[in-house]
C-alpha cells in the first residue's frame, strides 16, 4: 500500500521469558537489515538465529527473526518478528532502533486494520481477532474462531448475493422501461425478501446473547447482614477473596471477580449488608451495595436460613420484585427454620433454593439456575452455529431488515420499480458494512482503535 512501516511489541507488556516485536510495511525488511545485516537476503517465513545491533554497534539482544514477505502476511505488507528475551528494557530498546531506523510506533489495532485494507480478511472476521483475543472460555473462543474463519461473513454474503441479484433484475427494467418485456418477478422479489428477512431476524436475535458472551454478565449478592453473601461469594469463586466473620457489617466496599458458568464470563459482586447502618463509612457501603443491585442482571438475595426471619427481612426482598432475582436461603447445614414454600408464598415467587456455603450443597443448581436465567433460549443456537452478532452488526442488519420492510409495504401499494431499486440498495450497502464492502473510514478508526497494540 506504500504506507508507513510500523512497530510494536506484539506480546503482552512485562516481564516474561519470550516477547515478540513486530516490524510492518515497505521499509519492514531494510529496518531488520539495519539491525541484523542480511536480512535482505533472508528467505520469506524461515527463522534466522542473530545478534540484534543498535546504530552505534552496541549488542541489544541474541533473537530468532522472521521475514514474511508480501503478500504472504498477516497484514499483506512484508513483515519481521522478532523475538527477543522478554525485558522490557530489550523490547523498548529494538522498538527504539526501529523508529531510529524509519519506522514508526504503530497505533492500536494497525496491524488488523492493515490485513482488512489488504483484503486479506473482512471487517468481521477483523472484529473477531479482538474477541479472540479477549475470550476466557472455550464458548466464546469457538465463536470468536467461527467468526474469524468466515461463518458469519459467509451467511451475511449470501443475503447480499441474493439482494444484489434482484436489484440487478429490478434496474434491468428500469432501463427497459419501454420495451413491453417483464424484466423482473413481483411474487419472486417478495419470495426473496421474505426468505432474506427471516435469515436478518435469526442474525440480529444472535446479538442479545452476544453481548452477554463478549461483554459478561453482572450478579449482585444481596440481603441482610450475616446471611452468608461473603461465604457463598467465596465458594463460587473456589477461593477466599472476601472476610467471612460473624461480626456484622464486615463487608463494606462492593467485592468484584468473574466466574465462568456455560461458556459465559459472570461478574459476581459481593456487597455490604443492608441494614440500619452504625457509622458514616458503612451507610456509604449499604448505599453503594443497593445501587449495584439496581444496576445488575441478576441479584441472588441470601437469607439466613438457620434463624426465624424477621419481618423486615420480607420487606427487603419484597422490593426485588420485577427485577430478575433469586432467594437463596443459606446454612441448611445448621437446620433451616423457614419453611421454602412459606418464602415462595410471602414473595410471589418460585425461584428459591436451598444451599449451604460451608458444604456446597445446592450449589450446582444455584449455578444452573443462574445460567438458565440469564442466557436466552437463543443461546442454544449460538452453541450449534457458533454465529452471534455485535451490536454494529446489529445496527447494520437493522437496516438492512428495515429497507426490506419498507420495500414489501412499498410493493404492496403498487410503487414503481425506481422506488424498490433505491430500498434493495440501502438493504445491500446496510449488509456490506458487516464485511466491510460499504464502511465508512471514520467508523474503521473507531473500530480498530479498541484493538490492543501490536494487534
Amino acid at each position: 500500500m506504500g504506507e508507513n512501516t510500523i512497530v510494536a511489541l506484539g506480546t503482552p507488556p512485562g516481564e516474561s521469558a519470550i516477547a515478540v516485536v513486530r516490524i510492518s510495511g515497505d521499509d519492514a525488511v531494510g529496518i531488520a537489515d539495519g539491525m541484523m545485516a542480511g536480512a535482505k537476503s533472508w528467505e520469506s517465513h524461515q527463522f534466522y538465529k542473530r545478534i540484534i545491533r543498535d546504530h552505534n554497534g552496541e549488542v541489544v539482544d541474541d533473537v530468532l527473526a522472521v521475514v514474511m514477505r508480501e503478500p504472504n502476511s498477516y497484514t499483506g505488507e512484508d513483515i519481521v518478528e522478532i523475538s527477543c528475551h522478554g525485558s522490557m528494557n530489550i523490547v523498548s530498546a529494538i522498538i527504539e532502533e526501529s523508529m531510529w531506523l524509519g519506522a514508526e510506533l504503530a497505533p492500536p489495532g494497525e496491524f488488523t486494520k492493515r490485513a482488512f485494507l489488504n483484503g486479506k480478511i473482512d471487517l468481521a472476521q477483523a472484529e473477531a481477532v479482538a474477541d479472540l483475543i479477549s475470550s476466557e472460555t472455550k464458548l466464546q473462543r469457538s465463536v470468536a474462531l467461527e467468526h474469524l474463519r468466515g461463518g458469519l461473513s459467509k451467511k451475511v454474503r449470501k443475503i447480499e448475493e441474493k439482494l444484489l441479484q434482484q436489484l440487478s433484475l429490478v434496474e434491468v427494467s428500469i432501463d427497459f422501461s419501454t420495451e413491453d418485456i417483464e424484466m423482473f418477478s413481483i411474487s419472486e422479489l417478495v419470495e426473496t425478501s421474505v426468505w432474506i428477512r427471516k435469515k436478518l431476524e435469526g442474525l440480529i436475535a444472535s446479538k442479545k446473547a452476544g453481548a452477554k458472551l463478549r461483554n459478561g454478565i453482572r450478579i449482585t449478592l444481596t440481603g441482610p447482614r450475616n446471611a452468608g453473601k461473603s461465604s457463598i461469594y467465596n465458594t463460587l469463586l473456589g477461593e477466599e477473596r472476601a472476610i467471612v466473620s460473624h461480626i456484622p457489617g464486615t463487608t463494606r466496599d462492593i467485592l468484584r471477580e468473574r466466574i465462568h458458568i456455560g461458556g459465559f464470563t459472570y461478574y459476581l459482586e459481593d456487597t455490604a449488608g443492608i441494614a440500619e447502618a452504625e457509622s458514616e463509612i458503612e451507610a456509604i457501603g449499604i448505599s453503594a451495595g443497593i445501587e449495584a443491585a439496581e444496576a445488575a442482571d441478576m441479584v441472588v438475595f441470601v437469607i439466613d436460613g438457620s434463624v426465624e426471619p424477621e419481618e423486615k427481612v420480607y420487606k427487603l426482598a419484597g422490593k426485588l420484585k420485577g427485577k430478575r432475582h433469586l432467594i437463596a436461603i443459606n446454612k441448611m447445614d445448621l437446620g433451616l427454620k423457614i419453611d421454602k414454600k412459606e418464602v415462595e408464598e410471602r414473595l410471589g415467587a418460585d425461584s428459591v433454593i436451598e444451599i449451604s456455603a460451608l458444604t456446597s450443597d445446592g450449589f450446582d443448581e444455584l449455578k444452573k439456575w443462574i445460567y438458565t436465567n440469564t442466557v436466552t433460549a437463543e443461546m442454544g443456537k449460538i452453541s450449534r452455529e457458533r454465529i452471534a452478532v455485535n451490536s454494529r452488526q446489529a445496527m447494520a442488519l437493522h437496516r438492512a431488515l428495515e429497507a426490506l420492510n419498507k420495500m414489501e409495504k412499498d410493493i404492496s401499494v403498487g410503487q414503481p420499480a425506481e422506488i424498490l431499486s433505491i430500498e434493495l440498495r440501502e438493504a445491500a450497502a446496510a449488509c456490506g458494512e458487516i464485511t466491510g464492502r460499504s464502511v465508512e473510514e471514520d467508523l474503521l478508526g473507531h473500530i480498530f482503535s479498541r484493538f490492543c497494540i501490536g494487534k
